[in-house]
């Protein structure tokens, strides 16, 4: 009898630990939160983006090299994004959209499909970034 109630402790310990690991490993990994942005700047077509520990930091980091890459004034931060992907399309006639996602596939997905509700014609992904 009392072997049986050690090994039932036994196990009921083994399982509380078990759970306790899992409950720790899953809060840690939602703690490790990383926020993208993409910015573009359409007079000059070029994009850009940024990854960072939290939403306005990644928004001022995309916003940042956009101006520093295409030297221009209407550089946008249409997208911002966290644990996920971010896309960004471009139709023929300059309209543009941006989509996120949990793979690559289904972010370029909403980005084409935001691009083609904005009017663009043959709307293309030009940009993808994940923020894992």
């Amino acid at each position: 009898m009392q072997k049986n109630y050690l090994q039932k402790s036994l196990l009921a310990t083994i399982t509380v630990f078990s759970l306790l690991s899992g409950i720790t490993q899953s809060a840690y990994a939602q703690s490790r939160n990383v926020f993208g942005a993409i910015s573009y700047s359409p007079s000059t077509q070029t994009y850009s983006s940024g990854l960072a520990s939290s939403k306005q930091a990644a928004i001022n980091a995309a916003l940042r090299n956009c101006v520093r890459d295409s030297q221009a004034q209407d550089c946008t931060v249409p997208l911002w994004f966290k644990n996920a992907w971010g896309a960004l399309a471009v139709g023929a006639d300059g309209s543009y959209g941006t989509g996120w996602g949990t793979s690559q596939a289904l972010a370029g997905k909403f980005a084409v499909s935001t691009c083609q509700r904005y009017g663009g014609q043959n709307c293309q992904v030009i940009f993808i970034r994940q923020a894992k």
